[in-house]
């Protein structure tokens, strides 16, 4: 259909089809490229909102919070100010598919708008589902319009945060009401719509802001939940009493009645059933700036933004401007998901700080918090923050102390790994060791021992602080084609199977020094990449070793399980002679299992029944006991051990 420019706003349009298509894009891309996963809701300035709430009241970003979404938050508040309710225009999918289906609505002849007092009542119900949303994610710091929304849901396939009954419920009141009530979700149901006509109404947000700030500054402890509540009530009042808003936004759509010919064209063109045909300045609460009036009017400079005829293309400049400038400083600036200080005011001025790039672990406010505690056991060190979207961290430590290296010393965990079993007939390691640039945590370690596994020959590898991290991998056999190796540990990417799909993961690493290559005997590897598990319980302390015996048994196949030994170990302590468990090599560098006992109340047969059990009774950290099944199978192993004996 050609599109006739003078009755049709085609910069909306753009605005809109261009917001879907990019949405679609999104939904589809896994599909097209096999890669995992976008983010639906990277750039939602609702969630900004609820972001930048939990985060000035917790001094915390969840894992579903971002810097870019509080960025976004900050520009609808300005944007609302500035220029009214552009999001909700332009951007905003639901307010799109609501006008489409308005539109089918109304060629089917079945769309009305509600008026009076059925219009008033039922525009309580947005700002009852705003204090609802806002109530719940700050209390949970998490995002709880995830639950409900119907873009989200749709947009991300109902992943887990939705609420599936919710968001049919909210899927049916947007496709329904839209057909059938003018905008039904934008004007009665959305808690955004709720929350920028709030923003409308300036001088109360801005003196209930105020007053909150001044008390809670003045020692008066007040809960979020009162200013919250009168927010919610108070713009439903506001809306109520005369559904306009005084003083902002800034720019408003005026007519000119002397140029008006009353042709009723404006108001029929509004898609929120505005009479602008009756208003010198349209003041109304439900107006977005959209500009559709603008344009359908039949004579020139009648209706313009602000007297100036000048800006009819404002609505549309003003979009783009605060969406690019959304993405650009929402890229570049990060709010910490956590800045905690466990020392004096004073002290932490006095501190030294150091940061640190590029770790891969510190990416969300779970890891976030497992940090800031492994850091407050650090002597010297007073505060930590980190931000996880560049998986940066800020340390604040006494240099008198602790110096850069130590402290990358303490952030630093050594791996190993066994990546493919040694075969039998080989007695000589060949090795290469590297120090790597960009290269630091257990995530470094595991997606190039994942690239090492899949691409080589490797039967196992090991990580060593230093600065750069040592690497080393070893071979069954000497290393044919060493510069294809090398390249493909420095590999700037690789694309990997995870449970939710192939996943491209960054590398970048690259080797600081050239590598070195050196053999070792087979026992030595052994011995290198064994880990010892140990375990005592039952008072072990309070029995001399003249009254333990040990009993000792291969781990043979029971080492592909050997994950589960701490299931074996709760299940053996229920025996009160068992007081102690450990692996470690023999003789042949073969790893077996060390079970300690006092032979005065236990033996071996019922250690033995122990072993054999088909059931582990295991207790939990909690206290309760239950009951999984046996994983071990040392059948064989104990039937050796009696014939051998």
């Amino acid at each position: 259909m050609k599109l006739k420019t003078k009755n049709t706003n085609w910069p909306r349009l753009i605005a809109q089809w261009g917001v879907v298509a990019f949405i679609l894009i999104l939904a589809f891309l896994p599909d097209l490229t096999k890669i995992n996963t976008p983010d639906f809701e990277a750039y939602c300035p609702f969630g900004g909102m609820q972001a930048l709430g939990s985060y000035l009241l917790s001094e915390a970003l969840s894992c579903t919070m971002t810097s870019a979404q509080i960025v976004m938050g900050i520009l609808l508040f300005v944007g609302v100010l500035l220029f009214s309710k552009l999001f909700c225009s332009y951007i905003c999918p639901v307010g799109t598919v609501s006008e489409w289906l308005g539109s089918l609505g109304d060629k089917l002849k079945i769309r009305f708008t509600i008026k009076g007092l059925a219009d008033k009542l039922l525009r309580s119900l947005k700002y009852i589902l705003l204090f609802i949303t806002l109530y719940f994610t700050l209390q949970s710091n998490e995002l709880f319009c995830k639950k409900f929304d119907p873009y989200f849901a749709l947009a991300s396939g109902f992943n887990t945060d939705v609420v599936v009954q919710f968001a049919i419920v909210s899927i049916l009141l947007v496709v329904v009401g839209s057909i059938f009530i003018r905008l039904f979700w934008c004007k009665y149901i959305c808690p955004l719509g709720a929350i920028s006509n709030i923003f409308k109404f300036s001088l109360f947000f801005v003196v209930l802001l105020l007053v909150y700030i001044i008390l809670l500054n003045l020692g008066i402890t007040i809960s979020y939940v009162w200013p919250l509540t009168i927010a919610c009530v108070g713009g439903y009042g506001l809306e109520l009493r005369s559904l306009k808003s005084k003083f902002t936004p800034l720019a408003k759509i005026t007519r000119n009645e002397s140029t008006c010919t009353s042709c009723q064209l404006c108001t029929k063109k509004c898609p929120q059933a505005i009479d602008v045909a009756s208003l010198k300045t349209v003041k109304h609460v439900d107006c977005n700036l959209c500009g559709d009036c603008l344009l359908v009017c039949p004579v020139k400079g009648t209706l313009t933004i602000n007297k100036q005829p000048k800006l009819k293309r404002l609505p549309v400049i003003a979009t783009v401007i605060l969406v690019l400038g959304g993405v650009l400083l929402g890229n570049v600036w990060e709010v910490p998901t956590i800045d905690l200080k466990w020392a004096d005011h004073e002290v932490i001025e006095e501190a030294s700080v150091f940061t640190m790039s590029g770790l891969k672990n510190i990416k969300c406010y779970g890891s976030s918090m497992a940090f800031a505690n492994q850091m407050k056991r650090v002597d010297g060190v007073y505060g930590v923050a980190t931000f996880v979207k560049h998986h940066r961290v800020k340390i604040y430590y006494d240099d008198t102390v602790l110096d850069e290296e130590k402290l990358q010393e303490e952030l630093f965990t050594p791996q190993k790994v066994v990546l493919k079993t040694l075969p039998a007939d080989v007695h000589q390691i060949y090795a290469i060791s590297l120090q790597l640039e960009n290269f630091f945590d257990s995530y470094d370690f595991n997606y190039l021992s994942y690239v090492i596994r899949e691409k080589t020959d490797a039967v196992g590898m090991i990580s060593e602080f230093a600065c750069p991290v040592v690497v080393k991998i070893f071979f069954p056999e000497e290393i044919q084609d060493k510069t294809k190796l090398i390249s493909l540990i420095e590999s700037e990417s690789y694309v990997m199977e995870t449970t939710a799909g192939l996943q491209e993961i960054e590398m970048g690493y690259e080797a600081a020094v050239d590598p070195e290559y050196f053999t070792t005997t087979k026992s030595d590897y052994a011995k290198l990449m064994f880990t010892p598990f140990a375990r005592t319980f039952n008072y072990r302390n309070e029995y001399t070793d003249d009254v333990i015996a040990d009993y000792t048994l291969p781990m043979g196949d029971n080492g592909k399980v050997r994950n589960r030994l701490s299931y074996l170990v709760s299940h053996l302590s229920n025996d009160n002679g068992i007081v102690a468990f450990q692996t470690k090599l023999d003789e042949n560098d073969k790893e077996v299992i060390e079970i300690s006992y006092v032979d005065t109340i236990t033996n071996i047969p019922d250690i033995n029944g122990a072993l054999l059990s088909d059931s582990l009774t295991i207790t939990y950290s909690s206290g309760k006991t239950g009951k999984v099944k046996n994983m071990f199978d040392f059948s064989e192993e104990i039937s050796d051990q009696s014939i051998n004996k």
